[in-house]
């Protein structure tokens, strides 16, 4: 599976819309979602971000911002294209990839990134082991209206989506500390 081709999805104008309409024209958001954690978000945003940028300028990126704006977390250059990329860190992962894990969830909160990053390049998303150590890679045309379903867990709140991408289809990358 070739990760760095530059693969546009399908010419469908939106197809993640968290809105549901009512009658009367109005609309709400129908996405259910865990509570924002500013601890965790403190505890695992900024190793993400840095792992991330260290291994994509070691495959030859040039990082070009990883500023704070609530979108991507790392955008990079490679060759004609420009990447974006976001990072997650999935806590409970720890040691080998555990295979009766069949699959790996992204929150549905992510297909946002998708619409917004359609048509301007390159979007990757990367789950870290909690050690940071491995990661997966994810194509964003692997996050499908058929992948997204309701997830169950001790920490989800029931009614939550995610998208569930096959791990076969992911890309595992090791990321072992160099030696200092």
């Amino acid at each position: 599976m070739d990760f760095n081709r530059n693969i546009h999805h399908s010419s469908t104008s939106s197809w993640f819309n968290p809105r549901v309409s009512l009658k009367k024209g109005k609309d709400i958001m129908a996405m259910i979602k865990r509570p924002f954690s500013r601890a965790l978000y403190e505890a695992y945003d900024g190793k993400a971000k840095d792992r991330l940028a260290d291994y994509l300028e070691s495959v030859g990126h040039t990082i070009v911002s990883t500023k704070e704006d609530f979108n991507v977390d790392v955008v990079s250059q490679k060759g004609d294209y420009t990447y974006f990329n976001e990072a997650e860190v999935k806590t409970g992962w720890k040691g080998t990839w555990n295979p009766s894990w069949a699959e790996i969830r992204l929150p549905e909160r992510k297909g946002r990134l998708v619409n917004m990053y359609k048509d301007k390049g390159v979007l990757n998303f990367y789950i870290f082991r909690a050690d940071m150590q491995q990661a997966w890679r994810i194509k964003d045309t692997l996050l499908t209206q058929e992948g997204l379903k309701e997830a169950r867990g001790r920490y989800i709140v029931k009614g939550e989506k995610f998208f569930h991408i096959p791990y076969k289809d992911a890309e595992l990358i090791n990321l072992q500390k160099e030696a200092a």
